[in-house]
């Protein structure tokens, strides 16, 4: 959910065109109060304030917002991005699965009054502007006739299919392209080590092996090259683990293991093992993974 604030002037005309049809003018008894807004990656400042950034962060296109309103309910609004890719749909959706899975579209989680839900190259918030005993069957039958009118999914990330499923926490997987989220998921420096950036596509995922309690994590970066992954993979090794020997695996100050490797223009690293053994083994599976998937 962006905001709960008044909501603010439309752009002008829908530039892609076609947004529009996607949210019903009728839905039951909830019908459009007519006044839709547009804003793109310049314009968006306005409607999410801060929240802009996030959405930036992937390849974000469009941003169409729809009040519906019914007699003595509360208002529902639905924001419709356009993410430019089915991918960047589901990274910005994989931001952050919490709640509640609800069957909506290709993933989708509800929570707080609030749901969210990815389908094709679009992601969806809708809300109610106020919680009543009717508010959760009213909003999810909102979304359900926009998932409807969206038709078409699209594709995961590739890099999704790479992860080896054995004690894999899926709910956990979040795709994204720059440190700043890598950041929020995983803190590791404010200075950007990899050299991330829109080009490069990364996973981060949460592994819980059988019999602990603490949580693994699995990060693979996927870069243009071999040449701008190589340079991400020393420039980390350099500011994370310098210590390291040639096996690049070390452990850290909390009693955990961290070990990286860097594959053609893969770079992957474990955080947070139990043991050497455990993290390296799952460094292995990932790195099997993509030799025999041939990405």
């Amino acid at each position: 959910m962006i905001s709960k604030a008044p909501t603010l002037s439309a752009e002008k005309g829908d530039r892609k065109g076609g947004m529009g049809q996607l949210l019903p003018l009728k839905i039951e008894d909830y019908k459009t109060d007519g006044k839709d807004e547009v804003y793109d990656r310049q314009t968006a400042f306005r409607y999410m304030n801060g929240a802009a950034e996030l959405y930036r962060a992937y390849d974000f296109k469009l941003l169409r917002v729809r009040k519906y309103v019914k007699k003595d309910h509360p208002s529902i609004l639905v924001e419709l991005f356009d993410m430019g890719s089915s991918e960047d749909a589901f990274g910005i959706f994989s931001y952050q699965t919490e709640e509640e899975e609800v069957g909506i579209g290709q993933g989708s989680d509800y929570g707080g009054g609030l749901l969210r839900f990815w389908r094709g190259k679009y992601f969806v918030n809708a809300f109610a502007e106020r919680e009543t005993p009717n508010t959760r069957e009213d909003i999810l039958m909102v979304g359900r006739a926009v998932a409807t009118n969206i038709k078409k999914d699209g594709p995961k990330p590739k890099l999704t299919q790479f992860l080896p499923g054995e004690e894999l926490v899926r709910k956990t997987i979040r795709y994204f392209h720059l440190h700043q989220v890598l950041n929020h998921h995983y803190f590791l420096s404010h200075e950007n080590i990899f050299n991330l950036g829109m080009k490069t596509n990364a996973i981060f995922a949460t592994y819980l092996f059988q019999g602990e309690k603490a949580k693994t994590f699995l990060l693979m970066i996927q870069y243009p090259d071999q040449r701008q992954a190589e340079k991400g993979f020393k420039g980390f090794v350099k500011a994370y683990m310098p210590e390291a020997a040639s096996s690049n695996t070390v452990q850290t100050e909390n009693g955990k293991w961290t070990t990286a490797k860097l594959h053609q223009k893969y770079v992957l690293v474990i955080f947070d093992a139990p043991s050497r053994e455990k993290g390296e083994k799952l460094l292995q599976s990932t790195e099997n993974n993509l030799k025999r998937r041939r990405p």
